[in-house]
């Protein structure tokens, strides 16, 4: 583990700079789970549980969709800002990761998208 770095100095502050960052992202995320579940108890009341299981399965989906969408927007925003090589590279690596995995919870959304309409109507 590397020892922190003086408090006072430009490195010390930009890490609990980050650190503030990733537990803001992190209680966001919290709320954003905590509402989808809420949104999807509202709507599947009167559901069978399949059909409200998949209604929530996708509330979740959506909501992760948006916040890779959004991760890979901020690295990318970061790779263009970086100044130092590696720190590039690292941004660079973390946007294509976060296309990567937005594009698989897009897949997985289309999935769900279809096993919701067969539910809804079992002739599709």
């Amino acid at each position: 583990m590397e020892p922190l770095p003086d408090a006072g100095t430009p490195q010390a502050r930009e890490a609990l700079a980050e650190e503030a960052v990733l537990n803001a992202a992190m209680a966001f995320a919290g709320h954003v789970v905590a509402d989808a579940e809420t949104r999807a108890a509202q709507l599947s009341g009167s559901l069978p549980p399949a059909l409200a299981t998949a209604v929530h399965r996708q509330f979740l989906l959506e909501a992760a969709t948006l916040c890779l969408r959004r991760l890979g927007e901020a690295f990318t925003t970061g790779h263009d800002d970086a100044v130092d090589a590696g720190v590039r590279d690292l941004m660079r690596d973390g946007a294509s990761q976060a296309v990567a995995a937005t594009s698989a919870t897009e897949a997985l959304g289309d999935l769900s998208l279809d096993l919701l309409d067969r539910l809804v109507d079992p002739r599709i």
